[in-house]
């Protein structure tokens, strides 16, 4: 099966510009809502971009998810400080950042794509009461976590929904019966972003995030788009700097 990641380098810049939009609009200047509609627009994109991202390199790039879960992790410890800052919170009472929601999410995945490979060995381990059990027991931790770290549950379980949904559409043999019952795990993705913005924000984007990732991902498939690499050393540190440029400035013209 070969895998098109043409769209990737279009999505990280779509993922930053509308993160940092975002933020800027909310924490730059506490109680200036002249901009609030980047944030109810643009912004909304961010979390459904980078959920995407990282459940598409969980399934198809990544040789050691352990390694990327790391990553990910060690991203979040040094941007937590900045995020803090950001909100204006302490440090020991700040939500954890959407790196903390990610590696959760990506954990989760690793333990579906596990499940998956061994439901492919006997094809009844999917049936079983040990997938149901663990199941379970993943659904009660991600629960546990929802308090703990921003975007909450329904952020946790973008990651694993999405990486099933692209995994059913990356499964072109299939009958049209089959496909159309992939294109229907959008379905999926889509329930969970109903609770996926805080509140005051509207939903309306986060759905047309989804519309776009979809839209990337075919056109893609069919043809070559526009295409400026993100430099990976900018990819990896640019979370932990915007924040503490945002917090820095909000300071500044406090």
């Amino acid at each position: 099966m070969t895998i098109n990641n043409q769209w990737i380098s279009l999505a990280q810049w779509l993922a930053v510009i509308s993160m940092t939009a975002d933020h800027a609009a909310r924490y730059l200047i506490p109680g200036l809502t002249d901009f609030y509609w980047l944030a109810a627009t643009l912004g909304r994109l961010a979390f459904p971009f980078f959920a995407a991202l990282v459940a598409w390199h969980a399934l198809f790039n990544s040789r050691h998810l352990g390694r990327y879960t790391l990553r990910i992790l060690i991203i979040g410890i040094l941007a937590q400080p900045g995020y803090a800052w950001m909100l204006q919170e302490p440090l020991n009472q700040a939500l954890l950042n959407v790196c903390f929601t990610l590696a959760a999410g990506l954990i989760l995945t690793w333990g579906w794509l596990a499940a998956w490979k061994m439901h492919q060995l006997d094809g009844r381990f999917l049936y079983s009461w040990s997938f149901l059990g663990g199941l379970l027991l993943a659904l009660l931790a991600a629960w546990l976590l929802d308090a703990w770290v921003d975007y909450g549950l329904v952020g946790i379980l973008l990651v694993p929904a999405l990486a099933i949904s692209f995994h059913a559409y990356q499964q072109r043999q299939q009958p049209w019966g089959q496909q159309l019952g992939a294109w229907a795990l959008w379905l999926l993705p889509g329930f969970l972003v109903l609770g996926l913005n805080p509140a005051g924000l509207p939903t309306f984007s986060s759905y047309f995030a989804l519309l776009l990732l979809l839209l990337l991902i075919l056109i893609n498939r069919y043809w070559r788009c526009w295409q400026l690499p993100f430099p990976r050393w900018l990819w990896l540190s640019w979370y932990p700097l915007h924040l503490l440029v945002i917090a820095g400035a909000a300071r500044w013209l406090a």
